[in-house]
């Protein structure tokens, strides 16, 4: 964030016109598809043999269940969704959403991801604005 901070203050002391856009993803970790996820570390991170198989295993034969006090629900595979609370958690979902980073930078911006969320920024002169309507 201090990055993103400091190119905007850079921009506006310049006399540009910067613009920020947060986005948080709400419950983003539960949507990643595993089959998804596994395909882009192997053709977009080139993650192949042992390394793509513990990945494939760490993410198979998961459960869930809700407890309540004493009282605990039936269990029921989780098809999709990274593991909460662990360290690759994040890391696996930011290399689902990769293609994001490459879009918006496509599009003259700049990105900064961290796990759900993403900031959007960028600037432009004053005679530039026309261009962005």
């Amino acid at each position: 964030m201090l990055r993103v901070l400091s190119d905007i203050l850079l921009s506006v002391d310049r006399g540009d016109f910067a613009a920020l856009v947060l986005l948080h993803l709400s419950a983003a970790f539960d949507t990643v598809d595993y089959d998804i996820l596994l395909q882009r570390l192997e053709t977009g991170f080139s993650v192949t043999g042992t390394a793509l198989s513990w990945f494939q295993t760490y993410l198979s034969g998961r459960i869930q269940y809700v407890r309540c006090g004493a009282t605990r629900s039936s269990a029921i595979p989780l098809v999709c969704g990274v593991p909460q609370g662990s360290v690759v958690g994040p890391v696996l979902f930011i290399l689902y959403v990769a293609d994001l980073a490459a879009v918006i930078s496509l599009n003259g911006l700049s990105p900064h991801q961290y796990a759900d969320d993403t900031q959007i920024y960028g600037s432009c002169s004053p005679t530039d604005v026309h261009a962005f309507r």
